[in-house]
């Protein structure tokens, strides 16, 4: 097509002000130029063997190529997928923290579709919020995989200046993406290897070798929890600590037999302790049953015998007020005889008796027993 038939076939364009003006003019001559090769080479391959498949696809694109629109069709396509390439989807349990030129300006983006603006201006970084990862200390966790040196151990000095081999593993998960991404970078287990290596030499240093073998263990895993998420947040690192599990304690293979020995006899003397627990929890609830039946028993004996000296004291008291009664009347020998009656009457019939005359005969006596009727 000759320049004339291309200017009399060419619309009135309307004027684009500003910098997709300017972007256009310096765009055009690279897109006139590749427009001329690819029509060249349809030329040239129309020439060639296999002639008809190449008529047919000039025949099928050529309109294309002849088209005034093309410049500003293909220019319209970039842009559009320039701009759609900020579109960006957080999955469920996972969050992106958008930074522009490097400045972060939304720390916290959660699930669902975004927008941020296009490469280079803005970028979003996805972090995954909600998976639980670990990391060990003498030991290394599967999910790592092989690796070419063995996990460092770590060796405690105690209270006690008692040394201790201990393998630790620790759970952790991001708290803060921006954080994270920012100040740990893209590897957060040697900064918390070293935090909790530095809890640990702290912590263990004030408690004593026994504790971290037996009943301490549970109480060393959360001071040291508590110790290294503070040295952590010191750091700002994002990370937080879900959980720490010692999972050994043991000596040094030199002092492993002394450990040994010390281990049995603290067995032999809670053995011990558990042993008389026992006794005592059996025979003190019988001492104390023993205990109170005699109590019961001396309450009653006491409640009877101060109701029998009740008694005796109003009998008395009666025949008291009755022998002053009596006094002035000679009532009181006759009073005084009667009780003594009584009493020999209540005497007599539980003893022996002998009659022994005074003046010393040796006579038959007949005496006559009248029962009472």
């Amino acid at each position: 097509m000759s320049d004339e038939a291309r200017q009399t076939g060419k619309a009135k364009e309307p004027r684009i002000p500003g910098r997709l003006a300017s972007l256009r003019r310096r765009l055009d001559p690279a897109l006139r130029s590749a427009r001329t090769h690819i029509a060249g080479g349809i030329r040239r391959l129309a020439a060639g063997p296999g002639a008809t498949a190449a008529r047919d696809i000039r025949a099928a694109f050529a309109h294309l190529f002849q088209s005034p629109h093309l410049g500003k069709i293909s220019l319209a396509g970039l842009a559009t997928l320039y701009l759609l390439s900020g579109v960006f989807v957080v999955n469920p349990g996972e969050e992106a923290v958008v930074r522009r030129l490097g400045r972060v300006i939304r720390p916290r983006v959660g699930e669902g579709l975004h927008y941020r603006l296009p490469w280079p201006f803005e970028r979003a970084d996805k972090v995954n919020v909600s998976e639980i990862r670990r990391e060990g200390i003498g030991v290394s966790p599967p999910e790592h995989g092989l690796k070419l040196h063995p996990p460092e151990e770590i060796q405690v000095l105690t209270g006690d200046e008692n040394i201790v081999n201990l393998k630790v593993i620790v759970q952790y998960r991001v708290k803060d993406p921006a954080d994270f991404l920012l100040r740990v970078d893209y590897d957060a287990n040697p900064l918390i290897r070293s935090a909790i290596k530095h809890a640990l030499t702290v912590v263990g240093a004030a408690a004593q070798v026994d504790d971290l073998l037996t009943v301490g263990r549970t109480e060393l895993q959360r001071v040291v929890l508590a110790a290294g998420q503070r040295t952590l947040d010191e750091y700002r690192s994002g990370v937080q600590l879900v959980n720490l599990t010692l999972q050994e304690v043991i000596p040094p293979k030199e002092a492993a037999d002394a450990f040994r020995d010390v281990a049995s006899a603290r067995e032999e003397r809670a053995k011990a302790i558990n042993d008389a627990q026992g006794y005592r929890n059996s025979i003190v609830p019988e001492a104390r049953g023993k205990a109170e039946r005699m109590l019961r028993e001396g309450e009653g004996y006491r409640a009877d015998a101060i109701n029998r000296a009740r008694g005796d004291a109003g009998r008395f008291t009666s025949v008291l007020d009755e022998y002053r009664r009596s006094a002035g009347e000679n009532g009181a020998e006759v009073t005084l005889y009667r009780y003594y009656v009584e009493a020999m009457e209540k005497i007599l019939p539980r003893v022996r008796k002998y009659v022994v005359d005074p003046k010393g005969r040796n006579e038959r006596v007949n005496i006559r027993v009248v029962e009472p009727r």
